[in-house]
């Protein structure tokens, strides 16, 4: 067996005869982790993506946000908390019932995602550049496909 690559789970390495999908897997870890190595944001990954979702869908409650990035609602509540003490999130009663509080990004909060979004693309922008247009197409076609596809198949209740 002739050696390609190796496993960024194990360090062992990938052969012509590693399964595709584990191939897939292995990529897309190396991928979030360099992404995550090269953001320089404030705060830290986990923080970002409650922040992140609370900006796209603006003010929420606490419930509906756990249930939006998928964690329990006390790891939501600790990760709103330090992100209120940073001055990213703000709090507010709920209009529709007042014991209840929405949270929502504050201006510091959009400038800190703002900032986030614009170091990203620069440095996909630099990497991809270099790269043909289709092919730029392309991944972006299949990424968006192998997403959507594992959406609808994590959104699909297990069969029998």
């Amino acid at each position: 067996m002739q050696a390609t690559g190796s496993s960024a789970q194990t360090g062992e390495p990938t052969t012509a005869s590693t399964p595709a999908p584990e191939i897939l897997l292995v990529a897309l870890m190396r991928l979030v982790r360099l992404v995550k190595r090269g953001n320089d944001a404030p705060i830290e990954p986990a923080l970002h993506y409650v922040l992140h979702t609370v900006a796209c869908s603006g003010p929420t409650r606490l419930s509906d946000l756990a249930g939006q990035v998928q964690l329990d609602v006390s790891t939501v509540s600790r990760h709103v908390r330090a992100l209120e003490t940073s001055g990213y999130l703000g709090r507010a009663s709920d209009p529709d019932d007042r014991r209840a509080a929405l949270v929502s990004v504050t201006e510091i909060g959009n400038r800190v995602l703002e900032e986030a979004a614009a170091r990203r693309r620069a440095r996909l922008d630099a990497v991809l550049s270099q790269w043909p247009a289709d092919d730029v197409h392309t991944l972006e076609r299949l990424l968006d496909q192998l997403a959507k596809d594992l959406e609808a198949e994590t959104s699909t209740p297990p069969g029998p």
